[in-house]
């Protein structure tokens, strides 16, 4: 290692995936405590302070074939660079940064005492004067806004339809919007969602009950919105309804799962209304276009988010603290509550 600052340890803790089972609660989790890893040229060593538990992380946990197995957990977080590995790429980074990391290979996972960063792929640099653990969940919920919101003007949309409008995503997306000239149509499952969102800013919520009232109600909002697009964190038949609310022409993008498969489409409005439905996945967006295109956008997308990740900001996220040892029964508890917008984040320190 070309530099370093403080001691590092020769072992770490990290939380992986023993067992997948048939869904999050029953697979078999544990930590472990393996070398630290040592950063190649073009790699930093970074110290982890926290990292988010996003919903992307653990539908992979139970989904991982036994033969990946011990699986390492978690895709996002925040910390200090440490070590460098030396290299070009590695100049811009400075012992004792402060950064954000995605994208770790050499089969790591977020949920790590450390961790060892390509320079030139997953390290984003963060404000000095933030603390650094703020930033846990400083990539996924906030580019993929980014990204909604580009999509939907992209089309010539001024406004959208938003399903799971509550969560920290679709908090983070009726704050940013604003700035971007877009509408949102927020769909909810509850009343007090509904007022959660009035009370940051939103306009149109649309509260989706036991009764169909609800789907006349968003129809009107679209005509007089004058939208064809709608993205559905939700799946399943809510799919299918969105897809019949909206106008000819109309287009679903589906971005989540978590009322399971597709259903309830009609072929009539496939075949003869014309209507889509589309997948919406964040690197594909960031990656389209080309090489070019894909630094250009990380670039003006990181300065947006770096801009509103202090508390209160846009991009900022509420969060309920765990630790490797209780991430498993926190989380399980988690998804077993009526809780709205709560993000479970591991610290470190």
């Amino acid at each position: 290692m070309t530099g370093s600052s403080n001691e590092i340890p020769p072992t770490m803790k990290r939380l992986v995936v023993t067992s997948p089972g048939e869904d999050v609660a029953s697979c078999k989790i544990e930590v472990q405590e393996v070398p630290v890893p040592k950063p190649a040229c073009g790699e930093v060593l970074i110290k982890v302070a926290a990292a988010a538990i996003n919903p992307s992380d653990y539908g992979t946990w139970f989904r991982c074939k036994p033969e990946q197995c011990p699986f390492a957990m978690g895709n996002e977080g925040s910390g200090t660079i440490v070590s460098s590995g030396g290299g070009l790429s590695t100049l811009t980074c400075r012992i004792g940064a402060k950064v954000g990391f995605v994208g770790l290979k050499h089969k790591q996972g977020a949920y790590s005492e450390y961790v060892v960063v390509s320079t030139l792929e997953g390290v984003f640099s963060l404000p000095d004067d933030l603390p650094v653990e703020d930033a846990a969940s400083f990539f996924v919920n906030p580019y993929t806004a980014i990204g909604i919101l580009d999509t939907v003007k992209s089309e010539g949309n001024s406004a959208f339809v938003h399903t799971a409008a509550a969560s920290q995503l679709g908090q983070m997306i009726v704050k940013l919007a604003p700035t971007e000239g877009v509408e949102v149509i927020n769909i909810v499952r509850r009343e007090e969602q509904a007022e959660l969102l009035r009370g940051i800013g939103a306009k149109h919520v649309v509260v989706s009950g036991s009764d169909n009232s609800w789907k006349e109600e968003l129809r009107l909002k679209i005509k007089e919105m004058g939208t064809t697009i709608a993205f559905d964190a939700v799946a399943g038949s809510l799919t299918g309804d969105l897809l019949d609310i909206l106008p000819k022409k109309g287009t679903v993008y589906v971005y989540g799962v978590l009322a399971g498969k597709v259903e309830n489409v009609s072929p009539m409005d496939l075949i003869y209304r014309q209507k889509k439905i589309n997948g919406f996945h964040l690197s594909s967006w960031l990656r389209s276009g080309g090489h070019l295109k894909t630094v250009l956008r990380l670039s003006a997308a990181g300065k947006k988010v770096n801009s509103g990740l202090k508390p209160g900001g846009w991009s900022s996220s509420t969060f309920k603290d765990t630790t490797l040892e209780n991430a498993h029964a926190d989380i399980v508890e988690l998804l077993g509550s009526s809780a709205t917008g709560q993000k479970l984040r591991l610290r470190f320190d």
